[in-house]
């Protein structure tokens, strides 16, 4: 398989990442805004949307190459949270950073991107 493939493949698997992000954080809010949802049920449907979305591009990484699906859906949960990362730092500046904090976050990332490229 040649690296325009593998580009086009990875590509719409963060598209889709990016897009099951986008959907589910306005069904979050939402339902944050409607039921008062307390910090800590935010933080674990936070959680959940990352493992999902993470899931979502690994499965379509996994689906779209079919070869050594784990390391592609690993890719995928790579990429999605370089852009994560990225999207933070503009928005939180220096003042939001914190180790702990990205660190689980690319262990969610790695893990659920992982699973879905090899279930896919």
């Amino acid at each position: 398989m040649d690296v325009k493939r593998w580009s086009i493949v990875m590509v719409k698997a963060l598209a889709a990442s990016v897009l099951v992000t986008a959907a589910g954080i306005a069904l979050f809010s939402a339902l944050a805004y409607f039921f008062r949802l307390d910090d800590g049920m935010i933080n674990a449907g936070v959680v959940v949307l990352h493992i999902l979305s993470c899931f979502a591009g690994g499965f379509l990484a996994g689906k779209g190459i079919r070869e050594k699906k784990y390391l592609w859906g690993l890719l995928a949960g790579v990429l999605y949270f370089i852009v994560l990362l990225i999207i933070s730092l503009i928005l939180a500046g220096e003042e939001g950073v914190s180790v702990t904090n990205y660190l689980t976050t690319i262990l969610i990332c790695l893990g659920s991107g992982m699973l879905g490229g090899m279930v896919s």
